[in-house]
């Protein structure tokens, strides 16, 4: 056995047993990103659908387009214009060249382009140009006719699939018997995997790649098919605002025309912190701090309003794309009156997932589910925001 040792004159904490002090722990664990999926946490609340199979698809429709471009420029006197769609043509359609103002008549349609009687109306016939568009004003018959070519825009199919993502925990026996700061590990665990669970849910309802992995996909497993859920990302096509560069009011109402062209007067940008920095550069009086939104008052997502003409944006900052110095440039618009969360399992905590000869506790969160988003032209993507 060892010597005692001797302390000589008054303890002092740095000469005493080291084991002999109680540490000032805190039992409260500080979290760094305590919540990190609020588009998630508004398409769980807001819209949710129970899915009945792995494939969740819907239908989309549309109305008739009225505006085409022209495949090359006429003269005044041509009676034949080469169009770049004749398909959304009819014989009587009343059109306006939106540039020169004429108005015409369609006589023929053909896969080339359309026939027309030139000049009515107030302004004669003009020489177009291949820039200018053809405006379907509406149609004209003639007293006693027939009924005129019937049209229709065809439903268009889309989907989207339920994506199996897991969230594993655990612990040994040891572990869990052990008295612990902070309270029992497996509390503590469980909260931290549930929040990290949710992260990969809000990655996916932006990020996400569409696909169903079965044979014969070369990545495919036979018996064991993998399904990926797409996200805004790629579903966005219209309002896709690329390499923005300094974002202005002036650019960010021009955004907010075309994006706000479609769907509710009020969206939801979901944004980086260097767009909300940027955003809130902008006139004081259209950005208002908003904790009486709906949304914030009932379902805890922080978020401020900016308010103009083309329509009401409240505004969420992701704070984790900080993190990217791409997606910190980067902005999602979503209406949500288009936006729902389809589950085929929702999010459960799966308790004691250990094999039964394990002296350990295992659990797992588990979700097989999608976001869809409808009308893609409801939505808009905002990227390559520097400042």
């Amino acid at each position: 056995m060892a010597p005692p040792v001797v302390l000589t004159g008054d303890l002092a904490t740095d000469i005493i047993n080291q084991s002999q002090r109680v540490i000032d722990m805190d039992d409260k664990i500080a979290e760094l990103e305590p919540n990190a999926s609020p588009l998630v946490v508004l398409l769980k609340k807001l819209r949710r659908v129970q899915a009945i199979s792995p494939k969740v698809e819907w239908l989309e429709n549309q109305l008739m387009p009225r505006y085409s471009g022209l495949s090359a420029a006429a003269a005044s006197g041509a009676a034949a214009l080469p169009t770049a769609s004749s398909s959304i043509f009819r014989v009587g359609d009343l059109l306006r060249d939106t540039v020169t103002g004429e108005a015409m008549e369609v006589t023929a349609v053909s896969a080339s382009g359309i026939g027309v009687n030139r000049g009515i109306g107030a302004v004669s016939a003009q020489a177009i140009a291949s820039s200018d568009q053809l405006f379907i004003v509406s149609n004209v018959n003639a007293e006693g006719a027939s009924l005129r070519t019937i049209k229709t825009v065809q439903l268009q199919n889309l989907n989207n699939f339920c994506e199996i993502v897991r969230t594993p925990l655990g612990i040994t026996g040891t572990e869990a018997a052990s008295k612990l700061y902070g309270g029992p590990d497996r509390n503590r665990l469980q909260a931290l995997a549930g929040i990290e669970h949710m992260r990969d849910w809000e990655h996916i309802s932006f990020f996400g790649a569409r696909k169903e992995a079965v044979p014969p996909d070369p990545i495919a497993t036979a018996g064991a098919p993998r399904r990926f859920a797409g996200g805004l990302q790629e579903y966005i096509v219209t309002n896709v605002f690329p390499a923005v560069g300094t974002l202005t009011e002036t650019a960010f109402q021009t955004i907010l025309r075309q994006s706000f062209r479609y769907g509710s007067s009020r969206k939801v940008l979901f944004a980086g912190p260097l767009v909300v920095t940027a955003i809130e550069g902008f006139a004081r009086n259209t950005l208002r701090s908003n904790p009486s939104s709906d949304h914030a008052n009932t379902y805890g997502v922080q978020m401020n309003t900016y308010v103009s003409g083309q329509g009401i944006v409240d505004i969420v900052m992701e704070r984790a794309w900080f993190d990217s110095a791409v997606y910190n440039g980067y902005a999602f618009l979503v209406d949500m009156d288009s936006a729902e969360w389809h589950y085929l399992r929702d999010t459960k905590l799966l308790e004691n997932r250990q094999a039964n000869d394990a002296d350990k506790l295992e659990d797992e969160y588990l979700t097989e589910a999608c976001p869809v988003f409808k009308n893609e032209q409801k939505h808009a993507l905002i990227k390559g925001v520097t400042g």
